[in-house]
């Protein structure tokens, strides 16, 4: 996310101004200043132009700075820097809803201790209070520090895509990754090949319609059965989509522990509870989406997947 250095360069910023003026403004030298600048420069929350051999700095139009301009100058009499610097704005990104620490260390991926470490000044200032079952919450008013470091991913996520298409849609993020639609092949090394014509690599030929899709991530290699079922899922949750993935989960060894565990992360967890329910009870209980398993067994035939 940011780092104190970061959030405090961009509370300074008021209009233009040069590297040098920055640098004196925070007491900090004109080389980590530099450095500090290209990092925001980098993900789009600094602009720069040159005046001659000067360069002046402003704030870019993003979202997340808007939001941060609000509550800082609404409560001017706390050290904002301070408290969003290290894991504070991974934990707080998760706190949309009131969480235990346990959920929050397992989302924003830090030791439980980090997350109380991290929330204690938090508390300490009436930002954040604890339920009564223990959870977590942001206190009535501060609840747009959470919109605050979901913006600021969205809008690093955007950044990032941008670097490799201009024409796409982000169908699902998380702090630390998001899956994207676009007609345009990327190559980078980050960008996971997911999606429909992932389905021919288990023999499950179907159409991608000129769309690919990838998930970004910076901590996967590669894309797993259960990781895939779920992408399908939120790409397109229709009839086709379900039986497709009806007919992978009846052809591949899958780990149903963790399919559902992704399906909670990407938030299809219903939906593959209806699908399992459907495969376990031979179609006897079904949605609408879902075939009559006359109909299944066909499709499954045409396949060479046995049920």
């Amino acid at each position: 996310m940011l780092t104190e250095g970061e959030v405090r360069a961009l509370t300074a910023l008021h209009g233009e101004q040069t590297v040098s003026e920055l640098a004196t403004n925070l007491n900090r030298s004109l080389s980590y200043i530099s450095e500090l600048v290209e990092r925001l420069e980098t993900a789009g929350l600094v602009e720069t132009h040159r005046q001659g051999k000067t360069k002046r700095i402003r704030l870019s139009d993003a979202k997340a700075l808007e939001l941060l301009r609000n509550f800082t100058q609404q409560y001017s009499h706390i050290d904002w820097p301070e408290l969003l610097s290290g894991a504070a704005l991974r934990v707080c990104y998760y706190l949309d809803t009131p969480r235990t620490a346990t959920e929050l260390a397992r989302r924003a991926d830090v030791h439980r201790s980090t997350v109380h470490r991290t929330l204690a000044p938090l508390q300490h200032r009436g930002i954040v209070y604890q339920t009564d079952d223990g959870a977590y919450a942001l206190n009535d008013g501060f609840e747009q520090l959470s919109v605050f470091a979901r913006e600021l991913a969205h809008h690093v996520h955007r950044q990032t895509v941008e670097a490799q298409t201009d024409t796409y849609t982000i169908l699902w993020e998380s702090l630390d990754e998001f899956l994207v639609q676009t007609p345009t092949e990327i190559t980078d090394e980050h960008f996971i090949p997911t999606g429909p014509d992932q389905f021919q690599r288990y023999g499950l030929p179907l159409l991608a319609r000129d769309r690919r899709y990838y998930l970004y991530s910076e901590a996967t290699s590669e894309l797993s059965p259960e990781m895939l079922c779920c992408h399908m899922l939120v790409i397109d949750s229709g009839p086709r989509t379900q039986s497709y993935c009806l007919l992978l989960l009846s052809h591949v060894d899958i780990d149903r522990g963790e399919l559902l565990a992704q399906a909670t992360k990407y938030g299809v967890d219903d939906v593959v509870d209806d699908l399992y329910t459907y495969l376990d009870t031979s179609g006897a209980q079904r949605t609408s989406r879902l075939p009559e398993w006359e109909d299944f067994q066909e499709l499954a035939e045409e396949y060479g997947v046995t049920l």
